[in-house]
């Protein structure tokens, strides 16, 4: 049997993950959606043609929240390409009638309930509430032909109904964000550094790692951290992280769970999902 006749149909890729942008690709072969458009729509067209998808085979655009690390891109994407957007109600609202909104037309938009599934190109999604101070801030849960994948981004806290989500998940993305040291030690503003830690902001590599070890031998195929802080931390501390969780567990490294941080530049190419 060819090798590639057992991948998954259904992938994933990181365009870029970071505080300074986020896009993520999830489809079927050569057709799919982004998850974000945070980087120039240069950025996102040079993505899609390095894991060649056309751009005509986006068919949406899912928004996690309005902050412009996760929308940048979005009006120049979607208005010279004339596609959907899919995002919750107040994050429609604030990118429409915000203090610096968005110059597309109401009718590009298309309002998702939280907890409600819908389908766009044959993949099933669902949009689940995630506590950060962007308005309308969701996490998906995306399934196609039994492979599964959860996004969990700008995580101020992980709830029940986050963990429930993220434990649903075959591959998950889940936020990385800072290095509790790096960041109580390093230069932003007090009140700033509250906020990155507070139930509102993100999640730290501690909280991340213990959840994933919680998780660990249930069956994860992909674990990839996303969003990680360019001051606060780096790739190399993320997983000194995990694996020092991985030692006061007493678990040893599975050859079957990929674990890996998300580049905050680099196109990671298309990852069987």
């Amino acid at each position: 049997m060819d090798l590639f006749s057992c991948l998954s149909p259904f992938v994933f890729c990181s365009f870029a993950s970071g505080s300074s942008g986020n896009c993520y690709f999830v489809g079927v072969d050569n057709e799919g959606l982004l998850i974000d458009a945070g980087i120039s729509a240069t950025h996102i067209k040079k993505g899609l043609q390095q894991i060649g998808v056309p751009v005509s085979g986006i068919k949406a655009i899912l928004l996690t929240h309005d902050h412009v690390d996760h929308v940048r891109g979005l009006e120049v994407f979607a208005k010279s390409n004339g596609i959907s957007i899919y995002a919750h109600e107040e994050c429609v609202d604030a990118l429409l009638h915000g203090p610096y909104p968005i110059h597309l037309p109401s009718s590009c938009f298309h309002v998702l309930e939280m907890l409600e599934p819908i389908e766009l190109s044959g993949i099933a999604i669902e949009p689940f509430p995630v506590s950060h101070d962007g308005h309308g801030t969701v996490g998906y849960h995306l399934s196609y032909q039994g492979a599964s994948l959860t996004i969990a981004t700008d995580v101020g806290e992980l709830d029940p109904v986050v963990e429930h989500f993220l434990e649903l998940g075959q591959s998950i993305v889940i936020e990385s964000n800072y290095d509790d040291e790096m960041l109580w030690k390093g230069n932003y503003p007090y009140p700033l550094k509250k906020r990155i830690a507070s139930s509102k902001g993100h999640l730290s590599n501690l909280e991340a790692s213990r959840f994933v070890m919680k998780h660990y031998e249930n069956g994860y195929k992909n674990v990839m951290f996303c969003h990680l802080s360019e001051n606060n931390n780096t790739p190399e501390v993320a997983m000194q992280c995990f694996y020092r969780q991985l030692r006061l567990n007493r678990l040893k490294p599975s050859p079957d769970v990929a674990v890996f941080p998300l580049p905050r530049h680099k196109c990671t190419g298309l990852i069987h999902l």
